[in-house]
C-alpha cells in the first residue's frame, strides 16, 4: 500500500471493502515478541482490527515467540474465520541500538537489523515500544532518544509517508532504579514525539504507561499478563483509529 502517493490521511482509509491493505509493523523487544506461552498484545490488537473491518496485514521478519524460559503454545485461537497473523518485529532482550546495528546470531529473538528487514516488506503504520532494555542498562536518555530518532529515519527512508505510533513505555516493578529509569525515559520519549512529526509522516504518542498497573498488569515485574496485553492492545487500537480518521 505504500505506493499510494496521496496525502497520508487520504491514503489510509479504514474501509473493509477497500482493496488497499494497511501494512502494520509492531517493533519492539520482549514486550512485543512475548514468551511462547503468552499471547502478546499483538493478538488482542489483531482481533480488534478484524472487528473494526480494517483491511490490514501485520509485517515483520519474525513469526515466533520466545521459548527459552517458557515452552508452550501461545493462545492464538482462530477468530471469525481468520488465523492469527504472527508476523512482527519484537526481539526479546534487544535494546534500541541493536534494532539499528543488528545481531548476527539468533537465540530465538531474531537476527539481522531494521535496514535489512525493511527490504522484505512495506510499512504504513509502525507501532514502536522500545527502550525498556536501554533503561534497564542505565543508558542515558539522550542516547536512547537519538536511537529512536534513527529508527524513525530508517522507516521513513523505506516509506516517506509512514505513520509512527511511538509509545511511552509500560511501567516496571523490577527494582526501584528500573522504575525510575523507565519514568525518566518516558519523559524524553514524550518530548521526542513532539519534534519528530512531519506533514507527510506524523508521529503520534501512545501513552502505554498511563493506566497500566505495575502490580496487577505484569506477570514478572516486566512483561504484561493477559490483562496488561489487553490494555496495550486497546491503546494501540485507539491510536490506529485516530491515525486513520485524521
Amino acid at each position: 500500500m505504500t505506493a499510494c502517493m496521496l496525502a497520508w490521511n487520504q491514503c489510509l482509509v479504514a474501509d473493509e471493502n477497500s482493496d488497499e491493505v494497511i501494512e502494520i509493523l509492531t517493533l519492539g523487544d520482549s514486550i512485543t515478541q512475548a514468551e511462547s506461552n503468552r499471547a502478546s498484545f499483538r493478538y488482542p490488537l489483531w482481533k480488534k482490527l478484524i472487528d473494526a473491518g480494517i483491511n490490514f496485514d501485520f509485517v515483520g521478519s519474525m513469526d515466533n515467540q520466545f521459548s527459552q524460559y517458557n515452552k508452550g503454545t501461545p493462545p492464538h485461537y482462530d477468530y471469525k474465520g481468520h488465523k492469527f497473523d504472527r508476523d512482527h518485529e519484537g526481539h526479546f532482550a534487544w535494546s534500541a541500538d541493536e534494532i539499528i546495528r543488528g545481531r548476527n546470531y539468533d537465540n530465538g529473538s531474531g537476527s539481522g537489523r531494521l535496514q535489512d528487514w525493511l527490504t522484505e516488506y512495506d510499512v504504513d503504520i509502525a507501532l514502536i515500544h522500545l527502550g525498556t532494555n536501554d533503561a534497564f542498562m542505565q543508558q542515558d536518555n539522550q542516547t536512547t532518544s537519538k536511537e529512536l530518532e534513527s529508527i524513525v529515519s530508517l522507516l521513513r527512508e523505506d516509506n516517506p509517508r509512514v505513520i509512527i505510533l511511538l509509545a511511552r513505555l509500560i511501567p516496571t516493578t523490577r527494582t526501584a532504579q528500573d522504575t525510575k529509569s523507565v519514568v525518566s525515559l518516558n519523559e524524553s520519549i514524550a518530548r521526542l514525539s513532539k519534534t519528530l512529526g512531519t506533514a507527510d509522516s506524523p508521529v503520534i504518542l501512545v501513552d502505554q504507561y498511563d493506566g497500566f498497573d505495575g502490580e496487577t498488569d505484569l506477570y514478572d515485574k516486566v512483561h504484561p499478563n493477559a490483562r496488561g496485553e489487553e490494555k496495550m492492545a486497546e491503546k494501540w487500537f485507539d491510536a490506529i483509529q485516530r491515525a486513520l480518521k485524521k
